[in-house]
């Protein structure tokens, strides 16, 4: 039993240390883990309406790539700033630009998937419901 409990402490103690040193309470980071959610969603719900309005034209991929970038300003801007201030949240010390490229890293990464989607829609790998 013992061994469970030094288990435990192990994982425990610096994550609660992790925790005070942050300055952030628990409650905190959960709020802000929570906003950045709800701003992915919005930005998802957005790319989500494009690509079903994109799927009946010519467009090809790379076009809507392209066109990703620069759809959905508010709902980018929204999740970039909330996802940026919750990495800031997590880590503290870590310098504004790597907090910046983390973000964008993101963004790309929900734009690609947003290439994909429109793919697998016009493939019939995924069905529209």
């Amino acid at each position: 039993m013992t061994t469970g409990l030094a288990v435990t402490l192990r994982f425990a103690v610096p994550a609660a240390t992790m925790l005070l040193l942050s300055g952030f309470t628990q409650a905190e980071l959960e709020k802000a883990k929570n906003t950045k959610e709800f701003f992915k969603d919005g930005y998802w719900k957005c790319l989500a309406t494009e690509i079903l309005r994109v799927v009946p034209t010519n467009m090809s991929a790379q076009e809507f790539f392209v066109f990703t970038k620069r759809a959905c300003p508010k709902e980018r801007n929204d999740f970039f700033i909330t996802l940026s201030n919750y990495i800031e949240m997590l880590h503290p010390d870590a310098d504004r630009s790597t907090v910046i490229s983390a973000a964008n890293i993101a963004i790309l990464e929900a734009q690609k998937d947003a290439v994909q989607a429109l793919n697998d829609l016009r493939s019939g790998k995924r069905q529209i419901r």
